[in-house]
């Protein structure tokens, strides 16, 4: 009977112990839930858009990203400098500008220029060149605002700014209006990015005087330009590693499903925008992400191309630093 209940001991705390190493094992090994709030525009379409109406396309990453949207990109900066948001989605010469303003990193690029000047399918302007002196409709707080009058200025000569020595008039409207404002005549031609290019073009048959891809291989004799960049607080970069790998994953897989589902993506636009279907095709064909998980050597000359540009209009008062743009090899 004593060799028994001593077997039996033993055999209990084998099973406690096992039960320990067990719970032990689990422990170290339970991945930490991240969750973060990201800022970024009403209309203004990115891999955000996945991240928002697929969230389970990334079940298997313990982080949650809840899509905050604003009316125009200096309230989605703002929010991220007060720190009520973690994480933005904004053209890179406003990212520039933004560094001006406080400590942040670009962490990942999105997609590639894919903005445009829109003119009626009648209008008599052809050329560039024609814009001297009429009216055109833009949201004057976009870094896409910031670009049309850098292009303007290093391309063509022409002045753009809002006072009375523009070569230029320009309106101030809200992205929605742009097409509005060119139809009903108020302004001549409209500046204005996608999926409102997309709308412009297949449903008012409005046609592209030119588009930002064309005028930046023009300026810069160089192909894919990034549009839009991930840009995260310093304070976030300098004491969280595993959150900013872990941010640059999920970009990595929306920007995946975005350009290989092609169909879903569709269905993403439409429901999110309000778009027909043929619209939101034609977004989807005009528009396709930067998968690559971090930034190549190649894309942060480009960013770092774009602010010389911005420079040397105007926009930006200085360089930023290339430093905050985290590439690959800063990864390792």
């Amino acid at each position: 009977m004593k060799s028994l209940s001593t077997s039996g001991v033993i055999i209990g705390m084998a099973v406690v112990i096992l039960i320990i190493v067990v719970l032990l094992f689990s422990l170290e090994n339970q991945q930490e839930m991240y969750t973060l709030k990201a800022s970024t525009i009403t209309v203004g379409l990115s891999t955000f858009d996945v991240i928002e109406k697929r969230p389970e396309v990334f079940s298997g990453i313990p982080l949650t990203i809840q899509v905050v949207r604003f009316q125009v990109p200096p309230q989605s900066i703002d929010s991220l400098l007060k720190n009520d948001t973690q994480l933005t989605v904004i053209p890179v010469e406003l990212a520039g500008l933004t560094m001006q303003k406080g400590d942040v990193r670009i962490i990942a690029v999105d997609n590639y220029m894919n903005q445009a000047i829109i003119v009626r399918n009648d209008s008599s302007i052809n050329d560039i060149r024609d814009l001297k002196g009429k009216t055109v409709a833009a949201v004057v707080g976009s870094g896409t605002y910031a670009m049309f009058k850098s292009f303007m200025k290093e391309l063509y000569n022409i002045t753009v700014t809002e006072g009375e020595e523009s070569d230029i008039k320009i309106i101030n409207v809200r992205p929605s209006e742009v097409i509005d404002a060119v139809l009903n005549g108020d302004a001549d031609a409209g500046v204005i990015w996608d999926p409102i290019v997309s709308l412009a073009v297949t449903k008012y048959n409005m046609k592209i005087l030119a588009s930002y891809q064309e005028l930046w291989e023009k300026w810069s004799g160089t192909t894919k330009p990034p549009m839009l960049v991930w840009i995260v607080r310093g304070d976030i970069f300098e004491n969280n590693h595993k959150l900013i790998d872990l941010l640059q994953e999920t970009h990595k897989k929306a920007a995946e499903y975005w350009n290989n589902n092609k169909e879903d993506t569709i269905a993403i636009l439409v429901e999110l925008y309000g778009l027909s279907s043929d619209v939101a095709e034609k977004v989807w064909e005009r528009n396709q992400m930067y998968t690559a998980k971090c930034i190549s050597e190649e894309m942060k000359e480009s960013i770092v191309k774009i602010w010389e540009l911005a420079v040397e209009a105007g926009y930006l008062e200085k360089m930023p630093s290339p430093n905050n743009i985290i590439t690959c090899s800063d990864n390792q």
